[in-house]
């Protein structure tokens, strides 16, 4: 009875850690997460620049108020 008791608490363990192992699609390494970051820049950035074009400035290209002085 106590040899099934420590087996089947052995086979729940394996199981819940099972559970908990590290997403094989995340980046191990620093060089990786690095290069994971800058694609989610450069994807971000595009979106954006499609999203909204560049809106013509309302000094028509003069300094702004508070750069004038």
């Amino acid at each position: 009875m106590r040899a099934s008791i420590s087996i089947l608490t052995l086979a729940a363990t394996g199981a819940v850690l099972g559970g908990c192992a590290a997403d094989p699609r995340m980046p191990e390494s620093g060089y990786q997460w690095e290069r994971r970051q800058d694609r989610i820049e450069q994807e971000w950035r595009a979106r954006q620049a499609k999203a909204a074009p560049a809106q013509p400035t309302s000094t028509n290209g003069a300094p702004a108020p508070e750069d004038r002085f």
